[in-house]
């Protein structure tokens, strides 16, 4: 290995610099243009030293001067376009100076960079025909070429040659140069310890790919990715949902990397009891290093055509956002609804598993769906959830026995679990409730009476956009003091479920801590639910009001939510 610092003329010094098809596409950002513009503008016009950062190539096996791009091509890839723009301002007879910065010597205009698959059409765009760039692209590489554009076009020509020749001459660049027998995977990873890493999923992409090209060759490793790869998490449908940021805890990760920690729960590859997330690449790699060289071709397609088929799982579950239509009867998106909303995503793994394990079972799919959903809404102790659903799984995997009938046991052997689903725990829990909770019950109990009653048959669907009201206010002692007495009792009446209902938009805060009367008629213009007309023939509200409305919605509750059933002996 040979580090050194360099200008950009390492770029002509190499006949081409490929960067290989399995490393993420372009994503800087307007925001990483404009540091890097002012930047190495304000080197220029200071003749003060600037460090861009490190690129690492590797030289290819029997072939001078071509080399791999191993880390650095968000850079590298920014500043080749910001000389093609520069070089586009020169007067022809300038360009011959630095064409061999741009384009492979001995040809016409090959880009002297062979970029990435994903990426190459526009980078050839760019250093071939950039004049039939839309000019109001503002993304990827044809945002960064406008941008560049719109930044240079003040510049004379006599401050574009010397501009251009600064940033080439000027040691702006470490060149880590490997030998070809070199691992660059130790390198790869190194360098992305530090500063912004790349996800997991880049990092076990690299892996699986760099594996099937040494064990196979290159076009082999470009049919499994465009086959099992590309066209799951990289095409134009595909890539926003895996490339969305989840909140999981106090950080977020893309859903690609949540897939992921989840196929290695599935696999036996992750234990919650023994790993961290931080070693989710790691446990992949070690697993690919240990494939029996003897089917190393044939393991490696099935583990690439496993992750295809159970991404796709992941991929065909219900999309839940504000826009979301629900009816009560349709049980996944109810589950993925309740998930969302109290954030529990370490159950996705038992999901896919049991989702592809009952694939000829819908019915007990179903019934397993039900039982997490009820442990879900009404366990309280939530911390340890990754390794139970974990262990469900691997446990699972050794039973003779029906799916359905484990998992209930399994629920039923944690104490700390079963005491939350007794019900005397739900009643108490839903005469003091938190609003965040209430929203969501009162939403389904509104769409389950909707699937009772004929009359809404055709109206049933619902999106979660209401908004939850206390009928008694919390802020009490001005108008409602005969009701609540006291501090202790009024806080025993407002928090109870059936103090509550579900309004479309805000109900007016001039009327929220009024009499009954008062807010009642607030209420009845943003009436179109269910729970909340039953209230308009009300002419006042009092606690014998506020708890028979209570026990009926505790009556609704166990209805949709049966906890009896983890109560039963057979």
């Amino acid at each position: 290995m040979e580090a050194r610092e360099n200008g950009f003329k390492f770029v002509r010094d190499e006949k081409r610099l490929t960067i290989p098809f399995f490393q993420r596409a372009y994503v800087w950002k307007k925001e990483h243009w404009e540091q890097f513009f002012n930047d190495l503008k304000e080197s220029f016009e200071s003749k003060k030293e600037h460090f861009l950062g490190s690129v690492i190539i590797k030289r290819q096996q029997g072939q001078d001067n071509f080399s791999m791009v191993i880390d650095g091509q968000q850079r590298l890839t920014t500043f080749s376009i910001l000389i093609k723009v520069l070089y586009n301002s020169l007067e022809p007879s300038n360009q011959n100076y630095f064409k061999d910065y741009l384009f492979e010597t001995y040809t016409d205009n090959e880009p002297k960079i062979y970029h990435s698959k994903f990426d190459r059409e526009k980078y050839i765009k760019i250093l071939q025909d950039s004049s039939a760039i839309d000019p109001k692209e503002d993304e990827g590489i044809f945002g960064c070429f406008n941008y560049f554009k719109s930044r240079v076009e003040s510049f004379d020509n006599n401050k574009t040659f010397s501009f251009m020749q600064y940033i080439i001459d000027s040691k702006l660049w470490v060149v880590v140069c490997l030998n070809a027998n070199e691992d660059e995977q130790k390198i790869f990873d190194s360098i992305n310890s530090t500063g912004e890493k790349l996800t997991a999923t880049d990092i076990i992409k690299n892996a699986l790919f760099d594996k099937a090209i040494k064990e196979t060759d290159q076009e082999q490793a470009t049919n499994w990715y465009e086959k099992y790869w590309e066209s799951t998490f990289e095409s134009k449908e595909n890539r926003e949902f895996w490339n969305a940021e989840i909140p999981t805890g106090r950080i977020k990760r893309v859903r690609s990397e949540i897939f992921l920690h989840a196929f290695a729960i599935i696999k036996g590859l992750f234990d919650p009891d023994k790993h961290s997330l931080e070693k989710l690449s790691s446990l992949y790699k070690d697993y690919i290093r240990t494939i029996d060289k003897k089917e190393t071709k044939k393991e490696l397609e099935n583990l690439l055509s496993c992750i295809q088929k159970l991404a796709n799982i992941y991929f065909n579950f219900p999309k839940i956002d504000k826009d979301t239509m629900f009816i009560f009867d349709e049980y996944e998106k109810r589950f993925f609804h309740i998930v969302d909303t109290f954030e529990i995503h370490s159950v996705l793994p038992l999901v896919i598993y049991l989702k592809d394990t009952l694939q000829k079972d819908e019915q007990t799919y179903r019934q397993c769906l039900y039982m997490l959903e009820i442990l879900i809404l009404c366990n309280s102790h939530k911390k340890n959830y990754n390794k139970f659903f974990a262990r469900i799984i691997k446990e699972s995997q050794k039973e003779n026995g029906g799916l359905q009938e484990f998992l209930k046991n399994e629920i039923k052997k944690s104490k700390a679990y079963l005491s939350c689903l007794q019900i005397d725990y739900v009643k108490e829990w839903l005469y003091d409730i938190n609003n965040h909770s209430a929203r969501l019950i009162l939403f389904w109990i509104e769409l389950y009476r909707r699937h009772k009653e004929k009359e809404y048959k055709d109206i049933i669907e619902l999106q979660y956009v209401y908004t939850l009201e206390h009928l008694m206010p919390s802020d009490w002692d001005e108008h409602w003091k005969n009701i609540g007495v006291d501090d202790e009792k009024a806080e025993g009446l407002i928090y109870q479920i059936g103090n509550m209902t579900l309004v479309k938009g805000q109900l007016n805060s001039a009327l929220q801590n009024l009499d009954w009367q008062s807010k009642l008629n607030g209420i009845s213009k943003n009436a179109d639910l269910l729970i909340t007309k039953e209230l308009l023939n009300k002419k006042e509200w009092d606690e014998n009001k506020i708890k028979k409305r209570t026990k009926q919605f505790i009556k609704d509750f166990i209805e949709i939510w049966d906890i009896t059933i983890f109560n039963q002996q057979h």
